[in-house]
């Protein structure tokens, strides 16, 4: 190459590196508009897309994600002590609801409930209202200890005492007082109540399934009504009683009250308020 040359192809440098990157931008134009080309930019795209994203999230939430990938581990939390599920002895069964009995009489049978002797009755409201100290309102009292009388004869060897079924009260509607209601002298509730969660019905909360099976007529007026509370606690006392359960024995009183509500938590409750009644119905 001559000296004398130089000056011009120096010049004519910029213009054919123009033209190079003109073919380049036309060669990668029409790779684009190929399968390949397009699926390569897809990619590239959410490749940066993600990388944005993570990049981010880091500096948004720096501590997101396990412990152990910053370096550290969480405490562990304190395990809790386990729930006493069975109770050491059965509640305390309390003063007994039975009326005063000439010796050798037989207690009073569930047909005699629906037409309750005068004396009988009395003795009943007499013995409740012995009870006032426990909180528990008189009429919901008297069908407890009814409730009792008449499990006596039905459920022979149960042993069922009137302060378990005033712990399910207790811990179901509160004796048929919650949210304001109350019990009626007749034994039914003012209004209706109605569990939110399954349609429990009544001041002891059956299902109506359960309703539908263990229903009992417990004032003898022909009728079974879960919102009535003499009716409502002889039928909880047949359930608890089935299978032959002894509720003076501790894993049979277990047994029968969780068979009412599958909940540990719940007998331990019912178990409170039951002993709670005995004791200090003999204090």
């Amino acid at each position: 190459m001559r000296f004398a040359d130089l000056p011009r192809r120096l010049a004519s440098l910029p213009w054919k590196a123009l033209k190079a990157t003109g073919r380049g931008i036309r060669a990668g134009f029409r790779g684009l508009r190929s399968h390949v080309g397009r699926l390569a930019v897809q990619c590239a795209v959410t490749a940066l897309a993600l990388a944005a994203s993570l990049g981010a999230g880091y500096y948004l939430v720096p501590t997101a994600g396990p412990a152990w990938s910053y370096g550290s581990e969480p405490e562990p939390e304190a395990e809790e002590a386990p729930l006493v599920l069975t109770p050491e002895d059965a509640p305390a069964a309390g003063l007994p609801a039975e009326p005063d009995q000439a010796p050798g009489s037989e207690p009073p049978s569930p047909s005699d409930s629906a037409s309750t002797p005068s004396d009988v009755a009395n003795d009943l409201d007499t013995w409740a209202g012995s009870l006032t100290t426990l909180g528990i309102p008189e009429r919901a009292l008297v069908a407890y200890g009814r409730a009792e009388l008449v499990s006596s004869v039905l459920n022979p060897g149960c042993n069922l005492s009137w302060t378990t079924l005033a712990g399910i009260g207790a811990t179901e509607t509160n004796h048929g007082t919650t949210g304001g209601n109350r019990i009626q002298s007749d034994g039914t509730t003012l209004t209706d109540i109605i569990g939110s969660t399954y349609g429990e019905m009544g001041p002891m909360q059956f299902l109506p399934d359960t309703w539908e099976r263990w229903g009992a007529d417990g004032n003898g007026d022909g009728e079974t009504d879960p919102h009535n509370i003499d009716d409502a606690t002889v039928a909880a006392a047949n359930y608890l009683c089935h299978d032959e359960h002894d509720m003076t024995t501790p894993a049979d009183w277990y047994d029968a009250v969780f068979s009412y509500n599958h909940v540990d938590t719940y007998v331990q409750k019912v178990y409170d308020r039951a002993d709670e009644y005995g004791k200090q119905s003999t204090a």
